[in-house]
């Protein structure tokens, strides 16, 4: 079979409705097509590779001239394995389970996969250096439980450009919506270990949000169950449980699945929606409304598709900035808090914080796409590019080329910018975890169950390695 044929074969029509396509295990050709095979075994490969590097302590992560490197921690010893093995033969257990369940039980087959999130990931952290709740109570690694334990949220908010300066760094460095996190966290318990399982379960809910993008706008069964698993599993997510930027895909994938929404229902409920989350973005973590230009692409794809009219993409426009605007509005008027000053003020932090610790724009331009390799996963950044040049020749009305290209654009658009230098394993991880669907896109062309094994099976290996002998959090 050649590998246009083989590659560009869509597994349902796009006018299908969501959840309603044919059955995911025998929707799609038996065949495996040539890039796909060659993405997933050359991935695995690489990822083999490394993974045996960091077991020697050879792989550079970080960098010496760009003045930030993470730290080896451990000599390799083969019992950091196991968690590795169980984990991968438990997730293809569950996958070859869910192909079969997903259909008839969709939604008892989704809330499976999120039960088994959190064991799963606390499994693979199993030989991490530093324990949960030591990383949640660190004011150097965390800094945001802190403040939450000593003032109440409406304290904090009214207080916020007063009291910024004294701060934890991260504390001060980060808009207050991490803060307010630990706010709503200590409502429950105040117990550190509790709190970091409860932010894993949030950070989870990342993982279901890729499900409702694939399911709602590809409609497309395999890929929604296959980029569900895979975000379970992002590297970098796991390499940094409990800190907080686990959580910062959760805003900005729940205003892309509210667009997808609006797309096929253009009601202002929708557009509100997004806004408000928006906002929402912007007061836990900005760096990831760099998404932007995915929500461009696919409002673009839309109009041109004539799913969408031009004067409902007006509307969109219109209802989505008010909203955004209101929430600025309300919570001045309500707590005094100005979220453009603040946003000026951590943007002109981070700015001055590069100069400051000597990390130059020519280093880490090179080094932030290693960074994101391994924060993504090698095996499925080597399926992301993939798919990528399958995307591109899917038909017109498959959103799928708009939605991988434009992903990719928003890693040259940021990694160009060079406003992340160091430390940048963590700044990845909301795109890594948006373009895992890309991954398990080009994965779910074929109905046979080993490719996307293979690329679970590697991710895994990568994280359980690079948890046990790298410190990827300094406390």
């Amino acid at each position: 079979m050649s590998v246009d044929s083989a590659v560009l074969d869509p597994q349902t029509p796009h006018h299908e409705a969501p959840g309603h396509g044919r059955d995911p295990v025998e929707s799609a050709s038996a065949a495996v097509p040539v890039l796909l095979k060659t993405a997933v075994i050359g991935g695995v490969v690489l990822t083999v590779l490394v993974a045996a590097g960091m077991a020697a302590r050879v792989v550079p992560v970080g960098s010496r001239a760009g003045n930030y490197s993470y730290r080896y921690v451990r000599s390799f010893s083969p019992d950091i394995l196991w968690p590795f093995v169980i984990a991968a033969a438990v997730v293809i257990g569950a996958l070859w389970l869910s192909r079969r369940t997903h259909r008839r039980f969709e939604w008892a087959t989704v809330a499976g996969w999120l039960l088994l999130a959190v064991p799963l990931q606390l499994l693979l952290r199993t030989y991490d250096e530093v324990s949960l709740s030591g990383l949640v109570a660190s004011n150097r690694a965390n800094g945001f439980l802190a403040p939450a334990q000593q003032l109440t949220a409406g304290q904090f908010l009214r207080a916020h450009g007063d009291i910024a300066a004294d701060l934890p760094t991260h504390a001060r460095t980060n808009m207050p919506g991490k803060t307010l996190l630990y706010h709503l966290l200590n409502a429950f318990t105040d117990s550190a270990q509790a709190m970091g399982v409860m932010i894993i379960a949030v950070s989870s809910i990342s993982a279901l949000l890729i499900y409702l993008i694939a399911r709602d706008l590809l409609h497309d069964p395999r890929t929604a169950l296959y980029a569900l698993a895979l975000a379970v599993l992002v590297p970098g997510k796991l390499y940094f449980l409990p800190i907080l930027n686990v959580v910062s895909p959760v805003p900005i994938l729940l205003a892309l699945w509210l667009l997808v929404r609006f797309l096929h229902r253009p009601h202002w409920a929708y557009a509100a929606a997004v806004g408000a989350v928006l906002y929402l973005t912007v007061l836990f973590e900005p760096l990831p409304l760099a998404m932007g230009l995915i929500f461009a692409a696919l409002l673009g794809w839309a109009v041109a598709t004539k799913l969408l009219t031009w004067p409902a993409a007006l509307r969109l426009i219109a209802v989505t900035a008010a909203a955004l605007a209101a929430c600025h509005v309300g919570m001045h008027m309500v707590f005094g808090y100005d979220t453009i000053a603040n946003f000026a003020y951590v943007f002109a932090d981070a700015h001055s914080f590069n100069g400051n610790g000597h990390r130059p724009y020519q280093v880490w331009v090179v080094r932030n796409l290693w960074d994101f390799t391994l924060c993504a996963g090698l095996a499925a950044t080597v399926a992301i590019a993939a798919g990528t040049l399958a995307a591109l020749r899917q038909p017109r009305n498959s959103p799928i080329a708009a939605l991988a290209l434009s992903g990719v654009g928003v890693l040259v658009f940021l990694d160009l910018f060079g406003v992340n230098r160091g430390e940048t394993v963590r700044l990845w991880i909301f795109l890594a975890v948006f373009l895992q669907l890309t991954a398990a896109w080009l994965c779910a062309r074929t109905a046979k169950l080993w490719p996307v094994a293979v690329l679970v099976t590697g991710t895994a290996l990568q994280a359980a390695v690079g948890m046990a002998m790298v410190g990827f959090v300094r406390v």
